[in-house]
């Protein structure tokens, strides 16, 4: 999907957890973020997350998590105007659920362009996943998250 969020593309959430080993990957391209969009993608995320088995705070986790990538890219990425790539994956083998935010800009690190008393966003996605890689480079960011599924008690 390209941009847009589609509404009829929503999962419904399930509410013991265990999730559905085949549940569809979410995937949006060049999605230009705004307020609106960031906080239509964070609550897809969730309706996902739990669809995918996470419990309802593992889910709100990753929601937070991802929507405080999404800001990165905005303040770091692009300063202000960017388009952002977001997925999520289940990976039902590996009781385990991915979420991958790319940006197409150019990283400022915090301090850098004014960015005083910040900084505390990266510290805040690690503290949230059970796992996060930032992989900065020079066409990009890419921020990979993953979550477990647990034993799918939920």
């Amino acid at each position: 999907m390209v941009g847009e969020l589609d509404e009829s593309r929503r999962p419904s959430a399930t509410g013991g957890g265990g999730g559905d080993p085949a549940v569809p990957a979410l995937s949006y391209c060049f999605v230009e973020l705004s307020p609106g969009k960031m906080l239509a993608l964070r609550d897809e995320l969730t309706t996902w997350g739990r669809y995918a088995g996470l419990s309802r705070e593992a889910a709100g986790a990753l929601a937070l998590a991802c929507y405080e990538a999404m800001a990165n890219v905005i303040e770091h990425a692009y300063a202000g105007d960017g388009t952002v790539d977001v997925e999520a994956v289940h990976l039902a083998a590996e009781n385990r659920v991915e979420v991958t935010v790319t940006d197409r800009g150019r990283w400022a690190p915090p301090g850098s362009g004014g960015h005083t008393g910040r900084g505390q966003g990266l510290p805040l996605i690690r503290s949230l996943a059970d796992e996060a890689v930032i992989t900065p480079g020079g066409s990009g960011t890419v921020v990979r998250m993953s979550w477990s599924t647990g034993d799918g008690s939920g």
